[in-house]
């Protein structure tokens, strides 16, 4: 995902921005190498949607969310304490999120009601939080601290991970030992074990951690033809089964530099006609600077073609607008 401000605490645009700009020019032209886009939907077309940590508590969530197709609840985000110094076998690697534990039950206990997995996402692209998994791993620790993550999935009854580190001077060899340590740790007790990605990384994790994912979320939050694009590029060029690849959809908007966003719901609060439209400028909001979105229209567009795949994932639920022009209500219809 990309780590922009409304999707974090933290803000570190400038690399955002690079990370772009290198993803874009990274899947440019593979469109017309291959073209391997399935012809009709994935029945078992998943609806993966991250929930973020940090903007109200999940008790409140459980008793408000939309669960009807959905597939997978990633809690967002998952962190673990910063070493003292160099990183041992007896630093404390215990990972924790930013809602009480009670909290944390209710809403699996409503999600699960539901039908729905819920696993926990690590990292999320802010350079201090990944630091606090790849700290780990870089020390060469990975089979204690996948032990230690695979403790707190046991310990709050989740279904499995999400990998969601962006930086890509923290992949290579010590990010594969770490998902391959991941993977034997949760494969054998039936847990999931996926990853967010996009295309400007992609060089960067070795293609047998990306085999051992049991799907990627690829982060495509501008348009249609960058979606199709990455979709394409993760088929033939990385080759990812169609099915193990779910697309990556914004409930925000952002400027073209991404120097600034709003979520959909603020966005739609500022210009009541924005569902019908992917780019909105001139009024009041952020002294009237274009945002670009994905709408109602292209939402639908892009739904049907993740379903093409292997699903549709959402950044993230709380940023969506209520009532008729909902984009999940989209999804639902389209998925």
């Amino acid at each position: 995902m990309f780590h922009l401000a409304l999707r974090r605490r933290k803000s570190s645009l400038a690399v955002t921005h690079l990370w772009r700009i290198a993803a874009l020019a990274g899947i440019a032209g593979c469109a017309s190498i291959h073209n391997l886009v399935p012809a009709i939907a994935n029945p078992a077309a998943r609806l993966v949607a991250y929930l973020s940590c940090y903007n109200g508590s999940y008790a409140t969530r459980a008793a408000n969310l939309n669960f009807s197709r959905m597939t997978h609840l990633l809690l967002a985000f998952g962190t673990a304490p910063k070493c003292n110094g160099v990183c041992t076998a007896a630093s404390d690697m215990t990972l924790s999120l930013e809602q009480d534990d009670a909290d944390v039950a209710t809403l699996v206990a409503a999600a699960h009601a539901a039908g729905v997995k819920v696993m926990i996402s690590l990292g999320g692209g802010d350079r201090d939080d990944d630091a606090t998994i790849s700290q780990f791993y870089n020390a060469g620790l990975s089979v204690p601290f996948a032990a230690a993550i695979d403790r707190y999935v046991a310990a709050h009854d989740l279904d499995g991970v999400d990998v969601d580190m962006e930086d890509p001077s923290n992949m290579g060899a010590p990010y594969g030992d770490f998902i391959q340590a991941f993977a034997a740790r949760l494969h054998p007790e039936g847990k999931l074990l996926t990853a967010a990605v996009g295309s400007y990384p992609s060089s960067a994790i070795p293609d047998a951690a990306l085999a051992q994912f049991d799907f990627l979320n690829v982060m495509v939050y501008s348009n249609y033809a960058d979606a199709s694009d990455a979709l394409e590029y993760y088929s033939a060029v990385k080759a990812i089964p169609p099915e193990k690849l779910v697309l990556g959809a914004p409930f925000f908007g952002s400027t073209r530099n991404w120097s600034r966003e709003e979520s959909y719901a603020t966005i739609l609060a500022a210009y009541p006609d924005a569902w019908q439209m992917d780019v909105v400028s001139g009024g009041s909001l952020d002294n009237g600077v274009t945002f670009h979105y994905v709408g109602e229209s292209s939402m639908a567009q892009e739904t049907q073609l993740g379903a093409r795949y292997g699903g549709i994932m959402i950044w993230e639920l709380t940023q969506d607008a209520g009532g008729l022009h909902s984009l999940l209500s989209v999804i639902q219809k389209n998925l």
